[in-house]
């Protein structure tokens, strides 16, 4: 094996692993996903194509065809299946047809057999069907010849400025052993980075306001494609780069009625704590998953939806470009399509909010890229417990 290694990421959406992958070092030959405009932020931003279909009416030499690659290119198969439409009741089983898109990623494994694969979702998989779906998981790729494991990381210790948590199962051929990617941050969920002493090894957490102040000048209803602040962090830097033009950076117009009631969160705050310190009439509204970032922590995960959080200097909700600085994507990554859509459009014009909110943080990914790498190449490190 060269040192030039390459991969294919199934259900790529707007290309958060691919992007990371490729700062580890990989090729990437092709990307598969079901939303148009996710697959145009793809092709624009990471520079390869994007086969644009349901994967599951895609079969594997279909997808080799219309993506351009063989199947012996491959080094590393990567991907996030989603898991949203699974049933909870009755036993697991990922040859059942019903669960056809894990079924169809582990068909494409099994025709291009790569050295190693890589699959990321969401913690409550692990605990799915009693911890059924894991074992599935982990039988089949088995079969398919991979020693396979799975690792819950943290986004926040690889220094994105976001308490995001997911799992990620890693398989490899010829008994590799599977290792986690060193750590590069710690700091206390519980605590304000500024009061927490992580000592001399590692650095302290991103917090909300280091990755994003830069960005704070935009007010209600305004929008900009430049910057007015100059970069205050290390991190705001990196994120910056060389690029000049800013990309997403439109705040959405809020109602007075709407301001006004997002004044009433002190830092941090959720509903249910401003509730409780004004009165539970004071917010008059449905949705109790709001909250206030605090600017001297990182934010908690960010989701599809942008109304789940207020920023912390302005009573708007974040914009695209605030949310993919959380996310960790660089400045220059443009997210193309609608801001925000609804209905049944969402199928197929995923917005740009929802292309953040679902995405694999790139810094995450690229620690994780680079791990893989590392084993594939003889140069492993850290062995998991």
């Amino acid at each position: 094996m060269g040192d030039s290694l390459t991969c294919v990421d199934l259900f790529c959406g707007a290309g958060g692993l691919s992007l990371g992958m490729q700062r580890a070092g990989f090729e990437i030959l092709a990307a598969t996903d079901v939303h148009k405009t996710a697959a145009k932020t793809y092709e624009e931003n990471i520079g390869q194509k994007c086969v644009t279909d349901d994967i599951r009416d895609l079969s594997p030499k279909e997808f080799f065809e219309r993506g351009d690659f063989g199947p012996d290119e491959v080094d590393v198969v990567v991907g996030g299946p989603p898991c949203k439409g699974f049933s909870t009741a009755g036993p697991f089983d990922v040859d059942d047809p019903r669960n056809d898109l894990f079924r169809q990623y582990l068909e494409i494994v099994e025709e291009i057999q790569p050295d190693a694969i890589l699959m990321e979702n969401v913690e409550g998989i692990l605990s799915m069907h009693d911890g059924a779906f894991k074992n599935q998981i982990l039988e089949h790729t088995d079969t398919l010849g991979y020693n396979t494991d799975y690792m819950k990381l943290n986004a926040a210790n690889y220094g994105v400025p976001q308490l995001r948590e997911r799992v990620f199962f890693i398989g490899y051929q010829n008994g590799r052993q599977i290792s986690r990617p060193e750590q590069s941050h710690t700091g206390s969920k519980q605590k304000r980075v500024t009061e927490y002493d992580c000592g001399d090894d590692l650095k302290q957490y991103v917090t909300t306001k280091s990755a994003v102040h830069d960005l704070a000048f935009l007010g209600v209803g305004e929008e900009s494609s430049k910057y007015e602040r100059d970069p205050e962090t290390d991190y705001q830097e990196r994120m910056r780069g060389n690029h000049s033009k800013l990309y997403n950076h439109k705040a959405p117009n809020h109602s007075e009625r709407i301001q006004e009631r997002f004044a009433k969160f002190e830092p941090g705050e959720s509903v249910d704590d401003v509730e409780s310190r004004l009165g539970s009439n004071e917010i008059k509204t449905k949705k109790h998953t709001i909250q206030k970032w605090d600017p001297e922590t990182p934010t908690n995960t960010i989701t599809t939806l942008p109304e789940d959080f207020i920023h912390y200097e302005q009573d708007r909700i974040p914009t695209v470009r605030e949310l993919a600085r959380i996310q960790s994507f660089p400045d220059w990554f443009r997210f193309k399509g609608p801001r925000t859509t609804g209905g049944q459009r969402r199928s197929t014009a995923l917005p740009q909010y929802s292309q953040v909110g679902n995405a694999v943080p790139p810094l995450l990914a690229e620690a994780l890229g680079k791990e893989i790498r590392a084993t594939l190449l003889g140069e492993q490190r850290v062995v998991q417990s």
